[in-house]
């Protein structure tokens, strides 16, 4: 069984990736934000829903820093673009793995 919530990284990462392929930069700035509020400090998930966050959220980072590029004029694309698609359309069409019990 999987705890509460942890469907929470495909959700979040089909928001950022709706955001951006439809190129509203409103929605996206609060995709990204929603994903950073949605995990706690410490994570209750598993080890591979835990993953999937950590890749969200580095993913979100990036996005972040490169929306404050073009904003400053350093940058006249989101600098990374291509790799966040594709990294977010993976984990928005592949569910959370349910991890069993360890083996002692």
């Amino acid at each position: 069984m999987t705890p509460s919530g942890a469907h929470d990284s495909v959700r979040a990462a089909r928001a950022i990736l709706s955001a951006l392929e439809a190129a509203d930069l409103p929605a996206l700035e609060d995709a990204l934000e929603r994903s950073a509020e949605l995990l706690p400090p410490v994570s209750p998930y598993p080890d591979l829903e835990g993953e999937r966050w950590e890749l969200i959220q580095a993913i979100a980072e990036t996005l972040r820093g490169a929306i404050r590029r073009v904003r400053r004029g350093l940058s006249g694309r989101l600098e990374g673009l291509e790799a966040c698609l594709a990294l977010l359309a993976h984990l928005a069409r592949t569910p959370p793995a349910v991890m069993g019990p360890r083996a002692s």
